[in-house]
């Protein structure tokens, strides 16, 4: 299970600033449950970086001069809580990085021992660790690259593909690229919130928003200057600005104009595996 945030702003920001202290604040303690790492996509020009670590971004120095000092007009964010059986080291990850694209996954893509299969030869040697989630991103970008399709005509097939062949019960994603940033919203509507391990508390507040939200909603809010995408898990009143992204959407946040478009993936997800509702989907 993570948490996702996203933004493309005019001009560049930083984490901390596109959120304002509070929420600032609020979205680095969900790092106490999601304690296994943190990372950070942006481009401010024809390049996509990435830095990442495997520690709690609460308690790790470098993520709060990341979210302070690294200025971006286009950027995602990424709160790791591990899936049982995924290591907790560097090449697992998120964002994963390839070419002048960047990804980053919240949900669940079973059996695991079945993804080899979904990627080309060619594709699967290009892995750097053994998630689920870099499959997908890998998956979406073998059929860009070999069916000449835009990346939502991409990720909708990969999508479709996922329902069809696996039990996926999430594929909500964040993809940047140096053209824009793509928000994909496609999950069970059906599976409860996770609970939060009992050594893994953070603020009584912060857990009761995290836990009473439904868990795999997406929001964005938009303002003169900036479009802001995340997942629940702090507070997002609607009088804030903040919108629902329809369930088995894809959001496409245009980098030079901060134009937004709704593309229907045309893909139901149902059904979950029994590791996800019992509490295995994680990434």
């Amino acid at each position: 299970m993570c948490r996702l945030l996203g933004w493309v702003a005019h001009p560049g920001t930083s984490l901390r600033q596109v959120l304002g202290e509070e929420s600032f604040a609020a979205f680095a303690q969900l790092s106490r449950i999601h304690a296994d790492g943190w990372g950070i996509a942006s481009t401010d020009g024809p390049q996509v970086r990435v830095q990442k670590s495997v520690e709690c971004a609460a308690t790790d120095p470098s993520f709060l001069t990341t979210s302070t000092e690294l200025v971006a007009d286009a950027a995602l964010a990424h709160l790791r809580w591990a899936s049982p059986g995924l290591a907790v080291e560097e090449r697992n990850s998120h964002p994963f990085l390839h070419g002048t694209a960047a990804f980053a996954h919240n949900g669940g893509i079973y059996p695991l021992d079945q993804l080899p299969g979904l990627l080309p030869p060619a594709w699967q040697a290009q892995l750097s660790g053994n998630t689920d989630s870099e499959h997908y991103f890998l998956a979406v970008l073998a059929e860009a690259q070999e069916s000449g399709a835009d990346l939502p005509t991409a990720i909708a097939r990969t999508a479709a593909r996922l329902a069809a062949d696996f039990r996926p019960s999430s594929l909500n994603a964040m993809l940047l690229t140096p053209e824009a940033l793509y928000v994909v919203n496609c999950h069970d509507a059906s599976l409860p919130s996770p609970p939060a391990p009992p050594e893994r508390t953070v603020d009584g507040l912060i857990e009761q928003i995290e836990l009473a939200a439904p868990y795999y909603d997406l929001r964005y809010r938009r303002s003169g200057r900036s479009v802001v995408v995340a997942s629940s898990g702090f507070a997002q009143p609607e009088g804030g600005g903040w919108q629902f992204i329809p369930n088995n959407t894809v959001l496409v946040v245009d980098r030079a104009t901060l134009r937004t478009e709704e593309h229907p993936l045309g893909v139901e997800l149902a059904s979950a595996s029994a590791a996800s509702v019992a509490g295995a989907d994680r990434r």
